[in-house]
């Protein structure tokens, strides 16, 4: 960091309010992927190249909140968002983003978790006796993601373990940002049956669970196209 031209090899940045701020000096060193958990197919997600469908609000009232969120960010007050929408309109997309601003603007390192890949580990720790350790350390980083929530049928062990995590976080003031396919409650969504989305999150969690998240977190719709399909659309054609 030395030779920083920005920092002068401190570190940190004085804003003109007064303020300090990481230099992004601090990040050119080190893989903010591998640090942050992303699974390889999201290292190059960023805010920027999140394209809006021009028209879609939605898309573009996700991009800004996700913005909003990043630079309010308040390790200390528990609040997170939950990103609802059919699969392809770019959940993950803006919650790695997330992660990665507020690692480098706020310096408080979060971790991704793919819910399904989440509860397949800690049922294999389970045999050697580790999975108190790897939940603890779940529990108590300050901001994780957790993906595609409610993706599939969960087992009582499973609903159990996703449950607790999300109390103790909701208790313990620990902010969570959630990715899920489906609203949250019925009535919760006026226009789910437009959207093609007839089931809900609380059919696969418990009531308790889904009012806590619904405490804790702003929920965020989004309507839009499956970009993942319009990618294999586009290979085709050119192929």
């Amino acid at each position: 960091m030395g030779g920083c031209e920005l920092c002068g090899g401190t570190g940190f940045l004085k804003k003109e309010d007064g303020k300090v701020e990481l230099c992004h000096c601090r990040f050119n060193s080190q893989d903010i992927n591998a640090t942050l958990l992303i699974p390889k197919r999201f290292w190059g997600v960023e805010f920027e190249n999140y394209s809006c469908d021009e028209g879609n609000s939605s898309e573009a009232d996700a991009l800004k909140e996700a913005k909003i969120f990043s630079a309010e960010f308040n390790p200390e007050n528990g609040a997170g968002l939950t990103l609802v929408g059919p699969p392809g309109v770019g959940k993950t997309h803006l919650a790695v983003g997330i992660l990665k601003e507020i690692y480098r603007k706020k310096g408080v390192k979060g971790a991704f978790f793919d819910t399904k890949d989440l509860i397949y580990r800690l049922k294999s720790l389970i045999e050697e006796r580790k999975i108190n350790r790897a939940i603890k350390k779940i529990l108590n980083i300050p901001l994780i993601v957790l993906d595609d929530l409610g993706s599939e049928r969960l087992s009582d062990w499973q609903r159990e373990v996703i449950s607790y995590i999300i109390s103790f976080r909701y208790n313990n003031l620990k902010s969570t940002i959630i990715t899920t396919n489906f609203p949250l409650e019925a009535g919760e969504n006026e226009r789910s049956e437009d959207r093609g989305i007839r089931v809900y999150l609380s059919e696969r969690l418990d009531p308790g669970t889904v009012s806590r998240i619904l405490h804790m977190n702003r929920v965020i719709y989004i309507i839009g196209r499956d970009r993942r399909k319009e990618v294999q659309k586009q290979k085709k054609l050119l192929g």
